[in-house]
């Protein structure tokens, strides 16, 4: 991809044409699509189906996170993206970007958006509506990397790549493995098989995304010790971290409610803050910079009900199939909401995305 936008630029200097990229991904076969030979390129080299996939187990990794319902959604979240401010020099991306400028709300909604269309089954088969929305977010990966190790704001001595395999590959872990680890906090029975169900899963989207193979792993103990390593590449929680924790978890007090908006707000706030609280752990919920005043405690209120109901679900014949529908019709339902609350927010000052 980094050669496809350099090929592009290189052409139309003063302002790159991304119109044959984006026709090729609506053509019904975009192998077959004409366009120029760094598109074909690129085609060739990501519009295919590796080797190594188990479909069956992918499917089977889909269905399991169907049937979590919106605690999925509540780890990315509280677990997943905001654990991820920990890695400082991802946290530059976006303040160079002016992600944090457009505010928490559309930064919760595209990436919602994203997780659900590629969540879904047979989505991330080559040309599948998952598998081309994970090649759109890697070509907007792409462009940022380009202007930002172009930009005089960008410290690469002390930052590195910009967006580079190790931040995309965290990332993935992020979904992965970080996700299973929340869930079982959250009461969700985890099996062996559906470990490695959601591992295959992620690993296929991560290779879309653009990660190596040799950054991929098969299980939860060689992602675990993965995501340890990549943390070990990035400096110490600094204000970064704290601007961006502190813009998450004051999104709820900007939500619009029908009825009792103040006490609601106050509420939202107050639980996400103990969600974030009891899945990272005291130590690094500190490093945020924020303050639980309530702890674990509200989380923790849930969790007897959601792990009753999950494992009942399991265990009663035919119960199954209506607990996935009821899991991924509430996981649509939270994306809508953050969606509704992105087009509430005011229009965000132009940012290097915008080019």
């Amino acid at each position: 991809m980094d050669c496809y936008i350099q090929a592009r630029i290189e052409q139309s200097p003063h302002k790159a044409d991304w119109r044959e990229f984006h026709q090729a991904l609506l053509a019904d076969d975009p192998l077959a699509f004409q366009g120029s030979d760094a598109l074909h390129t690129l085609i060739q080299s990501t519009c295919i189906n590796p080797v190594w996939v188990d479909w069956k187990l992918i499917e089977e990794g889909v269905q399991f996170i169907h049937s979590t319902g919106r605690a999925a959604t509540d780890v990315l979240r509280d677990m997943a993206l905001m654990g991820g401010y920990l890695m400082v020099a991802f946290n530059k991306t976006l303040i160079l970007t002016g992600e944090l400028e457009k505010g928490a709300a559309p930064r919760l909604a595209s990436t919602a958006q994203w997780w659900l269309k590629v969540v879904n089954p047979r989505a991330n088969h080559a040309g599948g509506p998952g598998a081309i929305a994970t090649l759109r977010v890697r070509w907007m990966h792409a462009l940022v990397r380009h202007q930002l190790r172009n930009s005089s704001d960008w410290d690469s001595s002390q930052w590195g790549l910009p967006i580079n395999q190790v931040d995309m590959a965290a990332t993935y872990l992020g979904f992965s493995v970080v996700m299973l680890l929340g869930l079982r906090k959250m009461g969700i029975v985890v099996t062996p098989r559906n470990s490695r169900a959601v591992m295959q899963l992620w690993k296929l989207i991560g290779w879309q995304m653009g990660v190596k193979e040799e950054w991929l792993v098969d299980t939860e103990t060689q992602a675990l010790i993965a995501l340890r390593q990549f943390l070990f590449t990035h400096s110490p929680p600094d204000e970064s971290t704290h601007r961006l924790a502190t813009a998450l978890a004051g999104e709820p007090l900007s939500r619009n409610y029908t009825s009792l908006q103040t006490l609601r707000r106050h509420y939202a706030h107050q639980k996400h803050l103990s969600s974030s609280w009891y899945l990272l752990g005291p130590r690094l919920f500190d490093k945020l910079g924020l303050r639980a005043p309530f702890g674990p405690f509200i989380a923790l209120l849930a969790v007897p009900a959601r792990a009753s109901s999950h494992l009942l679900s399991r265990c009663v014949p035919g119960l199954s199939a209506r607990h996935r529908k009821l899991g991924r019709e509430s996981q649509e339902i939270a994306v809508a909401e953050l969606q509704q609350r992105q087009a509430e927010q005011p229009i965000a000052p132009i940012s290097i995305n915008a080019n």
